[in-house]
């Protein structure tokens, strides 16, 4: 997922263009420290891309920052506010979480097919209940999760934070993700190392 390097990557850019434009909000109009932001949010942006370039590491996760970021400063600079930056986010929070809800519901987890990849386990899953119904609830986890940060910075977005909007990205972002694989691969884990003795003895 890109280690610490990765992280951070993908949180500095908000927490430079929050306090970018809180220092310049300042001393300056509130025009003047949106624009100042987003100046400073893009510098970083391609500095992230040339220092990967100069190290010779991988552009991939990079590029994808940096066109979530070209996203976010369109908003920001299209509503003419700060908390514009964290309005795609919300949006994408709360897609991914009617996503993942939905195929669970369907019979056809998400999760299920991400685990399948990842750990090499045979597509027959699909066709066995008790793991299905295991992944199903793993999947409806995943949405929770989504939900849980869309209505956190959707309440800050609503109150116009974009401070504590740039915390709560970094707080429920990676630190998040990762406690929740943690919880998915242990659930899922357990879930199959009592089905096998079952599946034995029958």
């Amino acid at each position: 997922m890109g280690g610490k390097r990765g992280l951070i990557d993908s949180g500095l850019p908000a927490v430079v263009f929050v306090f970018v434009n809180s220092v310049v909000a300042a001393f300056a109009s509130r025009e003047a420290a949106l624009q100042s932001a987003i100046a400073a949010a893009l510098v970083l942006g391609v500095g992230v891309i040339v220092l990967r370039l100069v190290r010779k590491e991988t552009l991939q996760q990079a590029i994808a920052g940096f066109l979530g970021l070209a996203v976010a400063v369109f908003f920001a600079a299209r509503s003419g506010e700060a908390r514009g930056f964290f309005l795609p986010g919300i949006l994408i929070n709360i897609g991914y979480g009617l996503l993942f809800l939905g195929s669970a519901v369907i019979g056809r987890p998400i999760v299920g097919a991400i685990y399948a990849a990842v750990d090499g386990l045979d597509k027959g899953w699909r066709h066995n209940p008790q793991l299905r119904r295991v992944f199903a609830v793993a999947t409806v986890g995943w949405s929770l999760v989504f939900a849980l940060r869309a209505v956190v910075q959707g309440v800050l977005y609503a109150a116009d934070r974009p401070g504590l909007l740039a915390a709560s990205r970094l707080l429920m972002g990676w630190p998040l993700t990762i406690a929740a694989v943690a919880l998915t691969v242990s659930y899922v884990k357990r879930s199959r190392a009592r089905q096998e003795p079952a599946a034995a003895v029958r």
